[in-house]
């Protein structure tokens, strides 16, 4: 099953944005964003119910990728259940990923699931104007503020290009 524009997301990426104020600009922008309903129980801040009044759902795996999560999950010791399932549900949905969980980011893209980060999400919310450069550049430095670990260089290249 095909959905177009079709994100699925880990929650460490919800905390990023939540810390850089723009949990809720995410949501203008023209994807549909999916978690596992393995990870609910993970949303605390920002709390699950929040979350889903904005606009993210949930979407459970068919047995065989159960089943593939359990064999999945005994080769990758340093992947959480839940991670694993948002990569399976990202590849059964024919999907992204966005994670900012860098063991999940490396295995998706040996599977060949394509994968993203909350850098790209940033990127994506200025180029479909959602909020200006200088708004991502405040948001971006937010999330640094508040202990992100995103990539220095490609942190700085955004800073360069969206304060010219």
């Amino acid at each position: 099953m095909t959905l177009p524009s079709v994100l699925v997301t880990d929650t460490n990426i919800w905390i990023d944005l939540e810390n850089g104020k723009i949990l809720a600009d995410v949501f203008r922008l023209p994807y549909q964003f999916f978690t596992t309903d393995f990870a609910v129980g993970e949303f605390v801040h920002p709390g699950w119910a929040h979350l889903h009044d904005l606009g993210l759902q949930t979407h459970g795996l068919e047995p065989e990728y159960v089943l593939e999560l359990v064999r999945l999950r005994q080769i990758h010791h340093q992947l959480s259940a839940i991670d694993l399932a948002a990569l399976l549900l990202a590849r059964a949905l024919d999907a992204s990923l966005v994670t900012g969980d860098r063991r999940l980011n490396e295995l998706a893209k040996v599977q060949g699931v394509p994968v993203h980060g909350v850098l790209w999400i940033l990127d994506e919310i200025v180029i479909h104007h959602v909020l200006t450069e200088n708004q991502s550049a405040i948001a971006l430095r937010e999330m640094l503020d508040q202990g992100a670990r995103l990539p220095d260089g490609e942190c700085q290249k955004r800073f360069d290009r969206w304060s010219s």
